[in-house]
């Protein structure tokens, strides 16, 4: 078990809960065209070009919002003419759902680098809350209209939003699990019940605050929300 001094143990958590880890090329698109019931390109070229739309969508959606991501606006940010895009996909919904499967894919990989990485190293409960906290709203902030733009996706394709669904179940159940180790420390009578109610505070404060913005039904959040999240999940857990 590897065991981090302590001003180091902060930002690496944080920054496990922050991170999208980045695939091969290769094995992205063969995942991608599978979800999409396509068969994949072959050559490296090819793969570039696959890759080379998909970062552009995801650049539009994350600069303009989905309305704007057309399929000549991400021709243009990719410097590729509008039948290049067409000779890959379809149409814009299938382009915006590759970039989607390629989300879900790196989220997927996300949650199995984050469980491996935090088996092997010496947290405890207040720090794994504090880092999981402070990653989740960095993260969020930095990918806002991605996100935002992925959601209002899902919300028009059902198998998407199942997906997502069963990808953020399973990572609450591996974080339930993960804190419940520490299950001493956490005075709640009901720690299992504390720690998932934890989480999904955690989520819909992210989710009205930072993705929405303009949902907080007028309140204003908290200079420090980091902060002020941190001392609420503690008091509620019973954390010292």
């Amino acid at each position: 078990m590897v065991v981090l001094h302590r001003q180091d143990v902060d930002k690496a958590v944080r920054a496990i809960f922050a991170h999208v880890p980045q695939r091969s090329p290769v094995d992205e698109a063969a995942d991608i065209f599978e979800r999409l019931r396509a068969s994949p390109p072959k050559q490296e070229r090819s793969l570039q070009t696959l890759n080379r739309l998909l970062d552009a969508a995801e650049r539009v959606l994350e600069d303009d919002g989905l309305e704007a991501a057309t399929v000549p606006a991400i021709a243009r940010r990719a410097g590729v003419s509008v039948g290049v895009v067409y000779r890959r996909f379809p149409n814009k919904d299938a382009l915006i759902r590759g970039v989607y499967e390629r989300y879900l894919w790196r989220a997927g990989e996300q949650n199995s680098m984050m469980l491996t990485t935090l088996s092997r190293v010496n947290v405890s409960a207040e720090e794994l809350v504090r880092g999981m906290i402070r990653g989740a709203v960095e993260g969020y902030r930095r990918k806002r209209k991605l996100v935002l733009a992925l959601i209002q996706y899902a919300q028009k394709h059902p198998d998407i939003k199942r997906r997502t669904g069963e990808i953020n179940r399973a990572s609450t159940a591996a974080l339930t699990a993960l804190l419940l180790s520490h299950s001493g420390k956490i005075s709640h009578p009901d720690p299992e019940e504390a720690i998932r109610f934890s989480m999904l505070t955690l989520a819909a404060v992210i989710r009205s605050v930072i993705i929405d913005e303009e949902g907080t039904h007028g309140l204003r959040a908290p200079d420090d929300l980091e902060g002020e999240l941190t001392g609420m999940i503690f008091s509620y857990l019973g954390l010292r």
